[in-house]
């Protein structure tokens, strides 16, 4: 459970941290935490729309390679929105449930709502569930309800937003908070260009230890596109 594997990666470290990249970068943060973690029941906030199918497309691929199954629900206001997605195959047609909810609402519903899905889905296991918050657009808002809410409840939390006063109020607001609890947060998956630029970073780095030893990093120029 998330609980067993807290220290195993900068992923999941007790705080909230700024991330970079598509909708790909979210994905491989879900296979991080969905691998290696073992949280089983996956809330996708916004998951018909096309970052969020996106994501839950990829989260039921993960799903089938594995043994343990992910249990996927999307989160949205209108029902008929969920059922258009399935239509037009932006999400899958089996496996993925319907959850009501409206983050932009009352504050007091959501965390209702969520303590909800919650206790369906995991029972007394506080370490089986994940929320990806995929409802874009992010401008215009400065709360970070659904973060608060979840951090609330110990549920951990990933999202794909790209606004950078949301981002940064989500940080100095509730990064503690977050310490506090003892629950992941990763915030700002869907900006570019970050994950990718890191990626860069350590090959060049990896590639001056292996074929360089002896050189020194003044002697070493290699440029990257």
């Amino acid at each position: 459970r998330l609980s067993s594997c807290q220290h195993s990666s900068i992923f999941i470290l007790h705080h909230i941290m700024i991330m970079n990249r598509p909708v790909l970068v979210a994905s491989l943060i879900l296979q991080l935490l969905v691998g290696s973690c073992h949280a089983l029941n996956v809330l996708v906030v916004g998951g018909s729309g096309r970052v969020g199918g996106s994501t839950v497309r990829w989260l039921q691929t993960l799903s089938d390679r594995k043994q343990d199954p992910v249990s996927i629900a999307v989160g949205g206001r209108r029902h008929e929105a969920y059922q258009s997605a399935i239509r037009n195959k932006v999400i899958p047609s089996r496996g993925v449930e319907f959850l009501p909810m409206d983050i932009d609402g009352d504050a007091s519903m959501l965390k209702q709502t969520l303590q909800k899905w919650k206790t369906s889905c995991a029972g007394d296991d506080d370490n089986g569930c994940l929320v990806v918050h995929t409802a874009g657009p992010f401008q215009g808002r400065r709360n970070p309800t659904l973060l608060s809410s979840c951090l609330d409840l110990s549920i951990p939390y990933v999202d794909v937003c790209d606004e950078w006063e949301l981002a940064e109020t989500s940080k100095l607001d509730l990064d503690q908070k977050a310490k506090d609890a003892g629950i992941p947060a990763i915030v700002s998956c869907g900006i570019w260009p970050g994950v990718s630029a890191l990626m860069a970073a350590q090959g060049v780095a990896q590639l001056k230890k292996e074929s360089f030893p002896s050189s020194s990093e003044e002697d070493i120029n290699i440029e990257t596109i």
